[in-house]
């Protein structure tokens, strides 16, 4: 069995060939090739450490796999399903932030028109948000791309990091400066708070929630013309959703029969997204642990090649 250490998972895939794989599985979940466990989430604590175990099968590459949740040592295991052997347990630490920026990037793709050029707003400036701002730059090509975060120093310092990779990114003192005229908001902070509100946005704006906690203001999803999740039985565990929820304002049902589609139904073309000018779109993202497997998978076959 491989030991995949977090270095090795360092610049092992580019953004676009993991982007690739991640279109590829979510399509293969929509066709059933791809099934996540049951239930989607073993949550063994909460506070402070957050240990848990989130599992997949990849039929259509023999492999099966488990997120070992953890706040300070995330890991993923995987096993062949030929053999029942375990291939390799890697380091989760930076491939987790890389596969959350990439597939943010795709579900922007697939909800935004063809060909655009948006204006887009992060909220959010830690290490997770970083990856977006790489993954979004490169496969959304926006316009323009703008940050706040918690302080005005923290978005100061994440568009400088990001001027460093080569991704122009101008910071913002306030959600409502980032979020106007934006075509694409992205949520992805430790809050636990309204921070998005649907007079704050433009119409037609496009909005990922992928933060844990409560982020965007229920009225939005209530305005939406469509509405998507990636996996809802996590998404009612954690973040917008699961606090909706808490504050009696859905059931769990009523929430479910709210929703337009997920995103593998729209990467297997089993729904379509509207997009027009006016309505506004919004997907809650809060992570596919099929994902993490297939990239592990890229990433292990990389490691095992050169060795």
């Amino acid at each position: 069995m491989f030991c995949i250490t977090e270095d090795q998972t360092r610049n092992a895939l580019s953004i676009r060939s993991a982007a690739e794989i991640v279109m590829a599985t979510y399509r293969g979940i929509a066709e059933g090739t791809v099934t996540a466990s049951t239930p989607s989430l073993l949550q063994i604590t909460s506070e402070p450490f957050r240990l848990g175990a989130k599992g997949a099968v990849l039929n259509h590459l023999g492999i099966a796999g488990v997120r070992l949740i953890s706040r300070a040592a995330p890991r993923l295991m995987l096993w062949s399903l030929q053999s029942g052997e375990p291939l390799a347990l890697i380091d989760e630490s930076h491939a987790y932030r890389f596969r959350t920026g990439v597939s943010g990037a795709v579900c922007a793709r697939y909800l935004l028109p063809t060909g655009s050029e948006p204006n887009v707003a992060i909220i959010g400036a830690g290490p997770i948000a970083f990856q977006l701002a790489l993954a979004v730059n490169e496969l959304v090509e926006p316009a323009s791309m703008r940050v706040v975060a918690s302080s005005v120093d923290s978005a100061e310092r994440f568009a400088r990091e990001a001027q460093e990779a080569g991704v122009n990114v101008v910071p913002q003192n306030s959600v409502a400066d980032a979020v106007r005229d934006a075509d694409l908001v992205i949520t992805i902070t430790s809050a636990n708070e309204v921070l998005v509100r649907i007079e704050d946005l433009a119409p037609g704006a496009v909005v990922l929630s992928m933060g844990g906690g409560q982020e965007v203001d229920h009225k939005v999803w209530a305005a939406c013309s469509q509405r998507f999740v990636d996996d809802l039985g996590y998404a009612l565990h954690q973040g917008d959703a699961a606090a909706w929820i808490k504050a009696g304002l859905f059931d769990e049902l009523s929430f479910a029969a709210s929703l337009t589609g997920t995103v593998a139904a729209l990467a297997a073309d089993q729904v379509t997204a509207h997009l027009n000018d006016t309505g506004l779109s919004m997907a809650i993202v809060q992570g596919t642990t099929a994902l993490d497997v297939a990239l592990g998978h890229a990433i292990y076959l990389q490691v095992e090649g050169q060795q």
